[in-house]
């Protein structure tokens, strides 16, 4: 019942619904008296002599009649019933997947998609047994049962009724006990679930490094524990789960007994006739579903609140970033200013994968007491409207957290620290007018199944092929995708594994340039590509993005030569900033590093020139041959 009431809300939606099946088990519940009564009929009748075949015909006639009606109207309740649990399911699920899409990535730190998935399959199973066959006992029960209370009562003998319903409060008290067992047993399963579905997600998401490095073994290993740990939990809730029978018939044929021992003594001092008594045995036979019914649902109602509460803890979980209300008015100039006095990861270990890249280990919490360490600290810089800003430095430094700070994942947590854009705090905006206004292409792209063209327009759903075709050329991708057999519309298995990863990143920038945002956040996108590939997409961008503004996170610092301002981040501080000669002159880390990398890139330089050069003699002379 305590299930029932939490999910009163959801149950709502399908008011129409379980009335209806109500209505439908109260008239099985009423037509299920007369067949044991008719039989009674019957039976004094032959006891007395007095059976005719009209008699017979008629209320064998009844029966079948009582019958066939039955059979339509358990139909019916079932039908409704069960889509009521199909439909309150279905809204569960939309809304917990729209909680996980509203969730900041702070939320993915502490939970992990193993578990999440253990979330929305077993548990919302669960809810939704509970919601149809729970309802379904719980109220067939409790309408069939006292229904036929009724009839004993009314029909037969109130005496023998009280009689025979002397063991069954010690239902009740069993099932409670049973219940608390269950409870406990359940939740401990369910989480052994989580643990070995994140286990088997881990190793089959990861199954390239698992055979590269020869650790099917230990993953193995692993998975047994995880196995035997949920078969463990399992069985403890089949241990109760098989009481819950036994005991209920225990406590039946315990009451059979008392009803025939004391009906025989009722038909010997003449109380009630041979028929009468048939009837009642017939009404006492008609409760053991009932109360097995009942003992069911109370084990089905166990494992629906044990799931419940698990889903609770999710739903009560808020988003760390709440959206503001402020929208950017038209025409307003995308400037954006950054202060950030300190930033630090608090409630969780590690950045989840959206916007922190693989090399950005600057969030991790290696301090001893507890207290993290700040990612990001005295930050500040601003990127004017068609400005150019770079971000480098060595690794941790704080770079893809900043992105993550100006595309709001996360909160500033600090009331120093702000953001703007076109002059407003970020805080302050709708999420749609703050994200409409960037487009960010992550160091680790994420593509999604579906063609190659789909993944383009993802922000851009109904742009046309030439658009597509266009941004695909601009990021270095056009001819790539031309030469594959299908084209655009190839197809693109999970995460885009059937594409190299300078393929993937490509087509992520691709997706970022449809969107024609006004704002460009590029952390690290040249990282998977050859250097004569990013040489070709650095100068599209420049001929063709070049009124954006732009910052962009890299370590190949010939890419940060043009840009306005350049910030080199290290241990979350900035270390060194200016333009690209006042950095050379200072001979720090961005001059010792840049050096480093110029030799490559003016081989680099020189191999381009002299393609382009063969490639124009080539031109020529095709010319002259036609001419």
């Amino acid at each position: 019942m305590e299930l029932i009431w939490k999910m009163r809300g959801y149950m709502k939606l399908c008011t129409r619904r379980y009335l209806i099946a109500f209505f439908a088990l109260q008239t099985v519940a009423i037509l299920n008296l007369a067949p044991p009564w008719l039989i009674g009929r019957i039976v004094d009748a032959i006891s007395n002599d007095a059976l005719t075949s009209q008699l017979l015909m008629t209320h064998l006639a009844g029966i079948f009649f009582a019958a066939i009606a039955m059979y339509a109207l358990r139909y019916v309740w079932n039908s409704q019933l069960y889509g009521a649990a199909i439909e309150v399911s279905r809204v569960i699920r939309r809304d917990l997947f729209l909680h996980f899409t509203a969730m900041s990535p702070s939320f993915y730190g502490k939970h992990t998609a193993g578990d999440l998935m253990a979330h929305a399959t077993n548990d919302l199973n669960a809810v939704e047994s509970a919601a149809g066959d729970g309802v379904m006992t719980l109220v067939d029960s409790l309408i069939a049962g006292f229904t036929v209370i009724f009839g004993m009562v009314f029909l037969v003998s109130g005496h023998l009724t009280a009689v025979a319903l002397l063991p069954f409060p010690l239902l009740v008290l069993v099932t409670n006990r049973y219940g608390v067992g269950m409870q406990k047993h359940f939740g401990r399963a369910q989480q052994a679930f989580s643990h070995l579905n994140e286990e088997v997600r881990e190793t089959v998401a990861g199954i390239r490094a698992v055979r590269s490095h020869g650790i099917n073994p230990r993953q193995k290993a692993r998975f047994d524990e995880k196995l035997d740990e949920t078969l463990e939990a399992n069985i403890d809730v089949a241990k109760v789960d098989s009481l819950f029978g036994p005991t209920i018939q225990l406590i039946y044929g315990t009451s059979f007994v008392i009803t025939l021992a004391y009906g025989g003594w009722m038909i010997s001092e003449n109380a009630i006739t041979v028929g009468l008594f048939t009837s009642f045995t017939l009404y006492l036979a008609q409760l053991l579903g009932p109360f097995l019914q009942f003992g069911w649902q109370f084990n089905v109602f166990q494992r629906g609140n044990t799931s419940w509460k698990r889903l609770e803890a999710l739903f009560a979980q808020k988003p760390d970033v709440v959206e503001g209300h402020a929208v950017i008015p038209n025409g307003a100039p995308s400037n954006i200013s950054v202060n950030v006095r300190s930033f630090a990861y608090t409630s969780y270990v590690g950045a989840s994968s959206i916007g922190t890249s693989s090399t950005d280990t600057s969030t991790i919490d290696t301090s001893s007491s507890g207290t993290s360490i700040p990612a990001l600290k005295d930050v500040a810089f601003t990127i004017p409207a068609g400005g150019f800003v770079g971000i480098t430095g060595p690794t941790g430094g704080g770079k893809s957290t900043l992105i993550s700070l100006i595309m709001r994942q996360y909160g500033l947590g600090d009331v120093q620290s702000e953001i703007t854009l076109a002059g407003i705090n970020t805080e302050h905006l709708t999420f749609d007018s703050l994200r409409g206004k960037l487009a960010w292409v992550p160091q680790k792209p994420l593509l999604f199944s579906g063609s190659i063209s789909e993944n383009i327009a993802m922000g851009k759903p109904h742009a046309t092929d030439e658009e597509v075709a266009f941004v695909a050329e601009m990021a270095g991708i056009k001819q790539e995708i031309e030469a594959m057999t299908d084209g655009f519309d190839a197809q693109l298995s999970e995460n885009g594994t059937n594409l190299s990863g300078g393929q993937r990143q490509r087509i992520a920038l691709a997706r970022a340039l449809l969107v024609d945002a006004d704002i460009l956040l590029l952390d690290d996108p040249f990282s998977a590509l050859d250097m004569k590939t990013e040489a070709i997409v650095r100068q599209n961008l420049k001929t063709h993005y070049g009124h954006k503004s732009m910052l962009l996170v890299t370590q190949r610092l010939p890419n940060l030569r043009n840009a306005d301002d350049i910030l080199v981040l290290d241990q979350g501080k900035v270390v060194e900033r200016g333009k690209h000669q006042a950095l050379m002159a200072e001979k720090g880390w961005y001059a010792t590093v840049y050096e480093r990398q110029a030799h490559t890139h003016v081989q680099l330089h020189t191999s381009i020139t002299h393609d382009n050069h063969d490639v124009n003699n080539a031109n020529v002379e095709e010319v002259s041959h036609v001419e």
